[in-house]
């Protein structure tokens, strides 16, 4: 296996056990102190493994482990309790016992199987662990599963442009363009069944984005051009139209047009946070345009 790659997917694996636990804990203000103050010192003991898997013998491992099951399930309807059952799967796989790492989270799963949100976390996680063991297609086809049955949740937002990624950091520049295509019609979809929505609002901002990933700017002003129309009146388009300015810009070499659209926003937004960047912006644009 290629070190600079494994090291990479360590990485990104250990970014998602954060992840993992900000989305569980995001909700642990109302458990009584107590609980959050034995949880602490229970965590503390498996940051220690977290940090140096190597160094650590085993029976640090099963003690470990085993204070956060206990504490699981004497708190079994904490949000402390749930993070424990993940921690748990990630102390296996940070000490590369992919299987048991696994069989832990097909449990959360399975107790779990109401929440879409802990369900997808769990998939992913699993995807992450094939990944960890060079073993790609395995991976993928857990991402594909989150985007089949979990389209709306916050991996099936995720995982098309995660994969894309994936193909980038491997230097497969045909494929992430493939997946980046596959991303836009997902989205464009997902934005189809909700439309004129916050979710489909962010959904055309993604489709953006991943034309962007391919350098198709056409295609992302054309995207950005629609949603003007759309969102008209229900958004603010500050964003979009600062979007489109810095493609001419950066991308287009065509600041007489950034100029238009940087007006436009003054005229709409005169009260703008961005006012006075545009109107900076505007005068060196337009030096740059007389010369």
């Amino acid at each position: 296996m290629n070190k600079l790659n494994f090291t990479f997917r360590k990485i990104i694996f250990l970014i998602s056990i954060f992840a993992c636990s900000g989305l569980i804990l995001s909700g642990c203000a109302n458990d009584d102190y107590a609980i959050e103050k034995k949880y602490w010192k229970i965590k503390k003991q498996a940051e220690k493994i977290l940090r140096n898997p190597h160094a650590t013998p085993p029976n640090e491992l099963i003690k470990a482990v085993s204070a956060l099951d206990n504490f699981s399930e004497k708190f079994p309807k904490s949000n402390l309790g749930l993070d424990a059952e993940f921690s748990i799967a990630n102390l296996y796989m940070i000490k590369e016992d992919y299987q048991s790492g696994r069989a832990q989270l097909r449990k959360i799963i399975k107790k779990y199987d109401k929440s879409k949100e802990i369900i997808t976390q769990a998939i992913f996680l699993t995807g992450n662990s094939y990944e960890l063991e060079d073993k790609w297609p395995a991976a993928l086809e857990q991402y594909k599963k989150i985007m089949r049955d979990y389209p709306e949740t916050t991996k099936g937002v995720e995982v098309p442009i995660y994969i894309a990624q994936h193909y980038k950091v491997k230097y497969e520049p045909d494929k992430m363009i493939a997946a980046l295509g596959e991303a836009i019609n997902y989205y464009k979809a997902m934005a189809a069944r909700h439309p004129v929505t916050p979710l489909s609002f962010n959904m055309d901002m993604l489709v953006v984005q991943c034309y962007s990933q391919m350098k198709d700017w056409q295609n992302a002003i054309n995207t950005l051009n629609s949603m003007l129309t759309v969102y008209n009146g229900k958004v603010s388009l500050e964003g979009i139209l600062l979007g489109l300015s810095g493609i001419y810009i950066q991308e287009l070499n065509n600041p007489a047009k950034a100029v238009e659209i940087l007006k436009v926003l003054l005229k709409e937004y005169p009260k703008s946070k961005y006012a006075n960047p545009a109107k900076e912006a505007i005068k060196r644009l337009s030096e740059k345009t007389i010369k």
